[in-house]
């Protein structure tokens, strides 16, 4: 009875309680070690100086374009079922080289800022390919009908693991944990879900064997798995894109997006930079702390809202509404910031801040760009990033998956990149010049969100 209450609340049918389980976990391990992994990133980011972040902007769209080359040559050859565990075994050995290169050189030696450099390239691309080959797993073992009930339980595993991530980075630096073993900490849950991805397809390929459905899904899989996936060229979504007047809105609004985010950051890397400078003690270890406290916030947050708010939302104001409203909100941001800047106030004593039973060090200096980031991130999580795959519906399936390769892997990255050099040419003049050019744009953006919803909303009728 308690067993059927059970599955009947889950959603569950017969024998999925395993694949559920493993398929959560999995995820979750994934998201935990990228959450500790993306607070160290942005610490050991300013190794070199915030000024030069643009460059490893570029440096990691260079990459990103080099990497997805090299995946779409191995996915030719590689069988299915192979090629997961090359991408996880090949970036779990990679964190193994970093964890020792980062006990055996000095962060006072120069070796160490190419080191934390590297670093911090490395960790945009594991983001895309880890969570990437994740996804595709379990679309590839999932039917439509069983990831229509499903996912949703699955991405709650996600959040949490974001959430837990974060959380142990804000948590371990009290105990004055360096920066290498969080690396090694990541790299265990990495190779961990590794594992369970293996339990996922054994739990799969179980269920399968017991289904009476007439067209042999179990020989299907089994099939699909002895082949290599075959060459998905990154830069396929970019003719389709061109030739319509749509998609090339669409692709201005997520490279006004990406700049808004890339001058919000580099807005909180300066200030980060100033609040912990190098000459003071354990300064990397207390970055990598309040980098983690705003991504500990975001992601609880956003947790919240996409799980009881989000859909309500989009029914009550509509996709317009959702789109442009943020970057106007975000604008009024940029404003604060730059008024912030003109009127400097003394420096403040830090105190701490209890948030779900974690106590954080809360900076009184560090508080305006806390707030407008974190306003930023939680909006495009709970409320652009659910609207911007709304815009994919009017495509059909094949131009679907082209258009939406290209925006995430070059589009993003581009925008990245372009916006990191625009933004370090006009704060060599004038940071709050910089910060007026962020509303600009940022009211633009909002422009575009509105216009995009309105396509939708006519093209849905």
């Amino acid at each position: 009875m308690l067993r059927n209450a059970f599955y009947k609340m889950l959603n569950l049918q017969k024998g999925e309680f395993v694949l559920l389980l493993c398929s959560f976990i999995f995820m979750f391990l994934i998201f935990a070690s990228y959450g500790i992994l993306r607070p160290v990133r942005d610490a050991l980011g300013l190794e070199n100086g915030s000024e030069n972040l643009k460059w490893l902007f570029l440096a990691t769209f260079v990459t990103m374009i080099v990497f997805s080359l090299l995946a779409m040559w191995l996915s030719g050859f590689v069988k299915r079922k192979l090629y997961i565990d090359c991408i996880f075994v090949f970036f779990t050995l990679n964190l193994l080289c970093f964890y020792v290169a980062m006990r055996a050189i000095s962060d006072t030696s120069p070796y160490f800022i190419h080191l934390s450099s590297v670093f911090y390239v490395w960790v945009s691309v594991f983001s895309l390919f880890i969570i990437s080959s994740a996804w595709s797993l379990l679309v590839d073992l999932y039917s439509k009908e069983r990831s229509q009930r499903l996912f949703g339980i699955i991405i709650a595993g996600v959040s949490l693991g974001g959430i837990a991530g974060a959380s142990a980075v804000n948590l371990l630096t009290k105990f004055n944990l360096q920066i290498h073993n969080f690396i090694l900490i990541s790299m265990l849950l990495l190779a961990l879900a590794l594992v369970f991805k293996h339990f996922i397809v054994s739990a799969t390929f179980k269920l399968l064997s017991k289904s009476d459905d007439s067209s042999n899904p179990l020989g299907a899989l089994r099939e699909r798995f002895s082949k290599p996936i075959g060459s998905k060229n990154p830069l396929a979504g970019f003719s389709l894109i061109i030739k319509s007047p749509y998609l090339m809105t669409f692709m201005g609004f997520i490279l006004l997006l990406t700049s808004v985010s890339t001058f919000l950051y580099l807005e909180q890397s300066r200030v980060i930079e100033e609040l912990f400078p190098k000459n003071m003690e354990g300064y990397k270890e207390m970055r990598a702390s309040i980098f983690a406290s705003i991504d500990f916030i975001v992601q609880s947050v956003s947790f919240v809202i996409q799980f009881f708010l989000t859909s309500r939302i989009v029914k009550y104001i509509g996709l317009k509404w959702l789109l442009s409203s943020l970057g106007v909100v975000i604008a009024f941001g940029f404003v604060w910031l730059a008024f912030v800047h003109s009127t400097p106030f003394p420096p403040a004593e830090p105190y701490i801040l209890s948030i779900f039973g974690m106590d954080f060090t809360l900076y009184l200096d560090f508080l305006p760009i806390a707030v407008v980031m974190s306003i930023r991130r939680i909006g495009e999580y709970a409320l652009i990033r659910p609207g911007r795959e709304m815009l994919f519906v009017p495509l059909d399936s094949e131009s679907k998956y082209k258009v939406k390769n290209f925006i995430d892997t070059v589009v993003y990255r581009a925008g990245d990149s372009l916006s990191a050099q625009v933004e370090g040419a006009i704060a060599k003049v004038s940071v709050v010049g910089v910060l007026f050019v962020g509303a600009g744009v940022s009211l633009a953006w909002s422009a575009l969100g509105w216009y995009l919803g309105k396509r939708y909303e006519k093209e849905k009728r």
